[in-house]
């Protein structure tokens, strides 16, 4: 009895596992998007041949951008009215979307009995940096209008999707560019070729301060002294040797000595200059 308790309670701990699992792998798919969600044509102003091309052409936008773009037509009975109903409908559509608020909507408003009406477009707040007031404006104006007033069947929205279609894509493309760019190796041949008028005044800056500061000068005639030595004593493993460096003018003939210590080699050397000498050193 007990033996067929274990196993019935392993039995179902597996269905369950088995339900989780394909609960998880349902989330992982996206939520199909319903043609509505693209197209909301309750005035009839989309004939069917185009209508499929808009949702076809939504659905892209969406696919590649994560960008919701609607088309929303409405009969109105008193066209007046038509700003706080948009304004209404905008605000509760822009948040149940999600997106970050990334949506395009595009509401025409007709009144009762009437061939023409007014189209809106609002942008949600994630996007008012991509698309402005005065791309929004051109888009409404000489794309959308134009069209739906000489053709009156929808072509109009059409024309417009697809050049929303194009602005978010080419911003797309432009993006991934930046990023490619930004990405790249370093080319260290490529830098200097593009910097060379830099890298070429900065060394004749350095030539300069180097002939300026470092250079020896005559104190007769200011012209350049020529720097000789001669080991007087070779330094040992731990003590100092000596030199004698000449300064010779050969403009004027001035000349002039100085003995000058040496140091070691190696560690010894460096750690003297460092931390100096231990008792004092004579130099003849």
């Amino acid at each position: 009895m007990r033996f067929r308790t274990i196993k019935t309670g392993v039995c179902l701990l597996l269905v369950a596992l088995a339900m989780f699992a394909a609960a998880a792998h349902a989330q992982d798919k996206p939520a199909a998007v319903e043609p509505v969600h693209y197209l909301d044509d309750r005035a009839g102003l989309v004939k069917d041949d185009l209508r499929q091309q808009i949702i076809e052409h939504c659905r892209e936008i969406e696919d590649k951008t994560r960008i919701r773009v609607l088309i929303k037509t409405m009969r109105i009975a008193n066209l007046a009215d038509g700003q706080a109903l948009v304004e209404t409908f905008f605000a509760e559509w822009i948040r149940t979307i999600g997106m970050d608020k990334r949506g395009v909507l595009i509401f025409a408003l007709l009144p009762e009995g009437a061939a023409h009406g007014k189209v809106h477009l609002r942008v949600g707040i994630g996007l008012k940096y991509l698309v402005t007031r005065e791309m929004g404006e051109k888009i409404l104006n000489q794309v959308i209008l134009p069209n739906n007033a000489i053709n009156n069947d929808g072509l109009g929205f059409l024309e417009g999707v697809k050049a929303i279609r194009r602005m978010l894509l080419d911003e797309l493309k432009r993006d991934s560019t930046r990023v490619a760019s930004g990405s790249q190796t370093f080319n260290l041949k490529g830098f200097l070729w593009t910097s060379k008028e830099i890298l070429l005044a900065l060394l004749v800056g350095l030539f300069l301060c180097y002939i300026i500061f470092f250079v020896e000068r005559c104190p007769r005639c200011n012209g350049a002294l020529k720097v000789s030595s001669e080991v007087l004593k070779e330094p040992g493993v731990n003590t100092l040797g000596l030199q004698r460096k000449i300064y010779a003018c050969e403009r004027c003939g001035f000349s002039r000595r100085k003995k000058e210590p040496v140091y070691p080699a190696g560690k010894a050397g460096l750690i003297m200059r460092l931390t100096g000498t231990r008792r004092n050193v004579r130099i003849e």
